[in-house]
């Protein structure tokens, strides 16, 4: 009887969750959100992605293990039909559709801040940045916050430039916030 006990005990602390697994986080799309907000010496404005696809595992601590956000460039809205044909003129957005951003990695960071770096590819090159996020965790529910700033001309971007003295500022900040849900990886 001694065996058939230790086999019931070791499947009830296995399927218990004392082994613990990663987990993925569904990402809530009316809590989450992307914006880019671009600087101008005339109107400046904040485009928002429309849609965006996260991919977000997290360790059994609720620590980001990996993630990517794929977005389609399409779906950067700026509330102004005429500017948002200009911005997918300059972007070509017709030979370049789609970015994507891959994390490599964080680093732990002072106040519970992380630094994460990783690679995002957008009008045909792929570039590293590096930049702040937090990560909350409560219950099963994680939300996770960042700003970047994308220099666009190391995406081989012209400035933008009118009349001689109006510029857009090349350094554009995407800021963002992904929450969900964490369920169990299969």
């Amino acid at each position: 009887m001694k065996p058939r006990f230790l086999l019931a005990l070791a499947a009830a602390l296995l399927g218990g969750g004392w082994c613990a697994q990663a987990a993925q986080l569904a990402c809530d799309p009316a809590q989450s959100r992307i914006e880019v907000i671009v600087k101008a010496t005339v109107d400046s404005f904040t485009g928002r992605l429309a849609k965006f696809e996260p991919s977000i595992t997290l360790a059994p601590d609720g620590r980001v293990t990996a993630a990517s956000v794929r977005f389609h460039f399409s779906d950067v809205e700026t509330g102004k039909e005429k500017r948002d044909k200009a911005m997918h003129e300059w972007q070509q957005t017709d030979r370049f559709p789609d970015g994507e951003f891959l994390l490599e990695s964080l680093t732990p960071q002072a106040d519970a801040a992380w630094l994460a770096r990783g690679r995002l590819t957008f009008h045909g090159h792929t570039q590293l940045l590096e930049f702040p996020v937090t990560v909350v965790t409560q219950g099963d529910v994680c939300a996770i916050d960042g700003e970047a700033v994308v220099d666009t001309r190391t995406f081989d971007l012209p400035v933008i430039r009118m009349m001689g003295l109006l510029k857009v500022d090349p350094l554009v900040h995407v800021r963002f916030h992904l929450q969900g849900r964490k369920k169990e990886a299969a």
